[in-house]
């Protein structure tokens, strides 16, 4: 096991006091944490925003977006533009973008073990989606907002090509997501 030089609490030098582990640097004094415990931390947020994330994605494409469609035009508009203002909450960027932040420093935590190639994997798909959100469904859920109030056959337009774009470019992003979260828990089986 690897041992890196931790301060003796109140000495102004560094001691071998700690096995097992890497344990996290700390100035005197202060205590340690053993690497393990940090990168199991991070694996699990990891693990967690990236299946909320999906979970989000995959809900909106078999549930929110097929019921809204149901409803009618004139009331999908009108929903998705306030779903698109209420999603904008710092629960939710924890949630959207743990898996690339979280993701990352896992692989950094996790280096020297196989873990890092099957946490990359993932945090490189996640991040995919989260390009592809901001580059193709955000511009979308843009326009529809500025479509404002519409009702009858120009609700109809507007939804028609909301969903347009915005449908296929989901089911790409929740693909991606979700095959992130299956990597991840390959990877923690195997390794």
């Amino acid at each position: 096991m690897t041992v890196v030089a931790a301060p003796e609490p109140g000495a102004g030098r560094w001691s071998r006091k700690f096995a097992g582990p890497v344990m996290v640097f700390a100035p005197a004094g202060h205590w340690t944490v053993p690497m393990d415990l940090l990168r199991d931390v991070l694996v699990t947020l990891t693990v967690v925003t990236t299946g909320l994330s999906a979970g989000v994605l995959a809900g909106f494409g078999y549930a929110v977006i097929p019921g809204l469609t149901r409803a009618g035009a004139d009331v999908a508009v009108a929903a998705m533009q306030r779903m698109n203002s209420a999603i904008l909450n710092p629960l939710f960027a924890v949630i959207f973008g743990g898996g690339v932040v979280f993701g990352a420093l896992t692989v950094w935590a996790s280096w020297g073990s196989g873990l890092r190639w099957w946490v990359l994997t993932a945090t490189v798909l996640t991040a995919l989606g989260v390009v592809i959100t901001m580059v193709v469904n955000v511009p979308a859920n843009d326009r529809l907002d500025a479509a404002g109030v519409v009702r009858g056959d120009e609700a109809v337009r507007v939804w028609t090509r909301f969903t347009a774009v915005w449908v296929p470019w989901n089911i790409v992003r929740s693909v991606l997501t979700t095959a992130a979260v299956a990597v991840l828990v390959v990877g923690l089986a195997v390794g």
